[in-house]
């Protein structure tokens, strides 16, 4: 039985991780932590310790995994108390803005032992993707593309405070994009990155650009983005092929791949081999904890551990220091 720590209560563990983490038999949530305790009764009713301070949450009980899920700008004072108190983190993303972040955490864990909650990475069109593109099924991929455009976005909440909140749009939605990208592709660089951006309250709410994408095998090709609030957009990945392009929906429920050849003719990808399962949040959630269990209790490494997360952590450091 693995034992279970939760700091940070919001939207997201209490939304997607906790109902998860509640349907598993081989974990134990041990106690939770925040300094909202509207959630206490219902919690304290599960039998869950509930605390406001992490000092007592950490001395109450020693866990073995931390979820850590507080806004990414007060991390730092927690993860300092917490880095010695557990043998594994999954942090809600985003975990690091910069490389010396990146490197930091990874300095104190064994890869294995550490994850982020870039949990898309799950779905079935994204394996289903990620096969296409190691197969060839449709030849060499030549240009990827990102539009992600949401008028109706809010930086509500922490969001609409940078100190807490630690970026805008690019950081808060759009960096799913990217993880997914350099997932699929196989991506083991990253070079030439050009972006341009707009600000409101020092929150980025707008931006876009290009850089070059280098596989693992030393293939090329160039990734262009367009991140926005300001205006709708299909919010989409698009994969272009010489004779036909793919979109992925990586925001859709129950969505599908979705071919359009030269005639601009579509067609979805149903194939027995190419499955969409998983497709909703919880069973997406369920497989990446479950992934992250497996590598965690044998201390081996998946394509979920914490090096693989690399160039998702180089991006935003260059699109913020840029």
């Amino acid at each position: 039985m693995i034992k279970i720590g939760i700091v940070g209560f919001g939207n997201v563990a209490w939304n997607v991780h906790f109902p998860v983490l509640l349907s598993r038999d081989d974990i134990k949530i041990s106690w939770i932590c925040d300094l909202n305790n509207e959630k206490k009764y219902i919690i304290e009713k599960k039998k869950i310790k509930f605390f406001e301070n992490i000092d007592d949450a950490l001395s109450s009980e020693t866990v073995d995994i931390i979820l850590f899920s507080t806004p990414y700008g007060v991390r730092s004072k927690i993860f300092e108390k917490i880095k010695k108190k557990c043998g594994g983190i999954f942090f809600e993303k985003p975990h690091a803005k910069t490389l010396e972040e990146h490197e930091y955490f990874q300095d104190l864990f064994e890869p294995y032992s550490l994850t982020i909650g870039y949990t898309r990475r799950k779905m079935g069109i994204v394996d289903s993707m990620k096969k296409i593109l190691e197969q060839k099924i449709f030849g060499d991929l030549r240009t990827v593309k990102i539009f992600f455009g949401d008028v109706h976005y809010r930086f509500d909440t922490f969001r609409s405070n940078i100190k807490k909140s630690g970026g805008g749009i690019f950081l808060e939605a759009g960096i799913h994009w990217f993880d997914c990208i350099f997932f699929t592709t196989n991506a083991k660089e990253i070079n030439n990155f050009h972006s341009e951006k707009k600000f409101e309250n020092n929150l980025d709410i707008e931006s876009s650009g290009n850089f070059e994408i280098i596989n693992k095998k030393d293939d090329q090709l160039i990734c262009e983005f367009t991140i926005s609030t300001l205006k709708n957009t299909f919010n989409k990945i698009e994969y272009n092929f010489d004779n036909c392009s793919v979109d992925l929906f990586l925001f859709d429920n129950d969505s599908n791949l979705i071919v359009r050849n030269k005639n601009k003719k579509q067609f979805i990808i149903q194939d027995n081999e190419y499955l969409n399962f998983p497709s909703n949040s919880f069973d997406i959630t369920w497989h990446y904890w479950n992934d992250y269990l497996n590598s965690f209790n044998l201390k081996k490494e998946s394509n979920i551990s914490y090096n693989s997360f690399y160039l998702t952590t180089k991006i935003t450091d260059l699109f913020y220091d840029n």
